[in-house]
Order: C-alpha cells, then structure tokens, then sequence
C-alpha cells in the first residue's frame, strides 16, 4: 500500500469513528430546522461549559476560513497550511479537505484557545460561528421545496441550551457573521453537497487534486492561472482577468467558481473552442495509450 493509499484510508477510517461518535453520544438533533425556526442558545466568558466545545472536535476549514485565518496570522498559505492544518476528507465523500491540527494535549484542545477565550475570535471558522448548529449538513436543499434545513448539535457538556436567549436560525447566522462566509464559499458548498448527495462516488485523481488545491491554497491556484495556459483555455474578460490579478477575494470567488464549472460543468465558464479541441486530443490519446498497456499486459499473462 503506497503512503497516498494508506492516507486515504486513514481518512476515511477517521470520517467514520467521528459520524460514529456523535451518532452515539446523540448531539445531533432529530429536528427539521428552517432558517425561521427557534433556538434558545447563549455563550459567554463565565458560563460552566466555556471553550469546552473547542476541544476533542473535528474542525473543517472552508477556503473562506483559510483566507481569513492566514491574512490574520500574517502568513503564506504553505505556512499556515503546514503550521495549522493537516489532511482529511470530507463525510462520505472522497474529498480531501484540510482540517485544523488541534494541540497534542490531553483534550486535543485548538491551537487558537485559551482560557480567556478564542484568540481569532473575528476570524474563527465557520463551524464556530455556526455552532450549535451542525456544518456538515448545515445547508442541504429539500428537493421537494428548494429550500435551507439545518441540524441543531446538543452535546453533554454545552450549557448554552440551558440559557433563555432565543433566536431564529437566520438571526443567530447573521449575529455570529456567517453570511459573508456563506456567500463566499456559495460554489463551494455546491459543490460539497452535491459529493455528499452522490456518496463515494469515483472522482479522477486529477479532479481530486484541483479539488484541494482550490479549497486550500489560493497561492497555488493564483499560479495555476497566471503561469501556465488557463488564460488561454478559457474565454475570460479583460476587466475579470484585472479584478482577480489585483483582488485576492475576487480571486477566491473566482477559484471557487471555476471549481463547481470544472467538477459538475455549472456556471457560465467558456472554454475556447482551440482547447477545447486540444482536450478531446489528449483525452483520446490517454484513452489509446492505456488500451496499449492494457494490450501488452494481456500478451505477458501466462496461458
């Protein structure tokens, strides 16, 4: 078994004891919620359970995470990446995404707390801001309606249900700034729900890589696009070209976008005709080549 193998099912292995752990200890509420729907929910320095949710958690950073989490440390992505993060995949899925190294304490307690508190509180991710309302399947599409649900995580240890602030789920999102987390990461999210929904399905290593590249390194992506031929594959406006040069969030929009257009054809991306041609040569030369092994191999098995 190669080492990319062994991580993979590493991965895997680590998705399913997480779902089993929470099915078991039933944090996760039985409950259709709607953006309208109630909760009674409040956190604060003081309260019992205080920062005791930030430890022994699995914690999936978006690309919006990352952006805001790198731009506050003042560092790179690769060192963010490599100081912050390690690789897992995403629930039922064969996606990799990173996640955030929590310490190696006794807890497993997250880089960023302390006793006072969340240090990055303004740019804590997105499954902070939305807790206690699960991420994971936070925002899946009825398809008989077209509309948001959400799921309502009631752990032991949170004492914050106990408390007689009420909220809608709309309210408590935009109180906690999420909304600009969700329209940013909007293809993105498509893009993981529509993995989710189709299960493990089988994804081509390159799909996959382009995948994690662009959920976790803006840097690699800005040199995927201004160093190589994608300008040229694609028929992109002058003024798009001069936002996402000059504006990273523009080119973290536009990553994203380009995702969701890559993996599910969604989106309005034109490919121009020269590549697209260039594609379908590669695309039949791969395939020959394959059946040219696939032939040779035949030719070497004993009778």
């Amino acid at each position: 078994m190669n080492s990319e193998q062994k991580g993979f099912d590493e991965g895997l292995s680590e998705v399913k004891e997480d779902v089993e752990a929470k099915v078991k200890k039933s944090v996760v509420v039985p409950e259709y919620l709607t953006g309208q729907s109630k909760i009674y929910f409040r956190c604060y320095p003081g309260i019992g359970c205080f920062t005791k949710c930030c430890s022994g958690t699995r914690i999936l950073l978006s690309p919006y995470d990352i952006y805001a989490l790198k731009k506050r440390l003042g560092m790179t992505y690769n060192e963010f990446l490599a100081t912050y993060t390690r690789q897992s995949f995403i629930d039922n899925t064969p996606l990799p995404i990173t996640i955030l190294k929590m310490k190696n304490d006794e807890t497993k307690s997250c880089p960023f707390v302390t006793a006072e508190g969340c240090t990055v509180y303004a740019d804590r991710p997105l499954t902070c801001r939305y807790y206690p309302i699960g991420m994971g399947i936070m925002k899946q599409f009825d398809k008989g309606t077209g509309t948001n649900f959400f799921i309502k995580i009631k752990e032991d240890h949170c004492l914050g249900h106990n408390e007689d602030k009420a909220w809608t789920i709309d309210k408590w999102r935009a109180d906690q700034g999420s909304t600009v987390y969700d329209e940013i990461n909007n293809d993105w999210m498509e893009v993981v729900l529509k993995a989710k929904t189709l299960g493990m399905v089988e994804f081509s290593q390159k799909s996959l890589s382009l995948f994690f590249m662009v959920s976790s390194n803006l840097d690699a992506f800005r040199k995927f696009v201004f160093e190589s031929n994608f300008l040229n594959a694609y028929d992109i406006e002058p003024e798009v070209v001069k936002r996402i040069k000059e504006d990273e969030i523009e080119l973290l929009k536009f990553s994203l976008s380009w995702l969701r257009f890559t993996m599910y054809g969604e989106g309005d991306f034109k490919v121009r005709e020269e590549a697209r041609k260039k594609a379908r040569e590669r695309l039949i030369a791969e395939r020959e080549e394959q059946a040219r092994l696939e032939r040779e191999r035949s030719h070497k098995e004993p009778d």
